[in-house]
């Protein structure tokens, strides 16, 4: 999967809930500005493993390479996630690949405002 998105988070997750899953986010005491590059904490909050974590620009399909690289987030793990946003869009759709091989979405996570990240699904 490719694109021009990227994010930072620790323990794989993202926002909008999904089927059965729950995330939740926990904003900064204040954001950093629209554009460059965003770090997020990811942390997986379920039993199965992250194995990939792709971002795109929200309502896009053109989704960016693995965050993860060659990591795993692995259940109670937290992670570091960098997302790289040239354009300011700020809001994001998060794709999980679990290690099942299940792929879970979640749609319009605004990186601007969210330093860490807990998922699961």
């Amino acid at each position: 999967m490719q694109g021009s998105g990227v994010l930072y988070l620790a323990s794989i997750a993202a926002a909008a809930v999904l089927g059965g899953g729950a995330a939740a986010q926990t904003p900064p005491a204040s954001g950093p500005p629209p554009g460059g590059d965003h770090l997020v904490r990811l942390t997986n909050t379920g039993k199965g493993a992250i194995s990939a974590v792709y971002v795109a620009p929200s309502g896009s399909t053109d989704f960016s390479d693995d965050l993860l690289g060659r990591q795993t987030a692995s259940a109670g793990k937290t992670v570091s996630l960098k997302v790289k946003d040239p354009k300011g869009n700020c809001i994001f759709d998060v794709q999980f690949l679990m290690d099942d091989g299940a792929n879970v979405t979640r749609k319009s996570i605004n990186v601007c405002q969210t330093a860490s990240y807990s998922f699961s699904r």
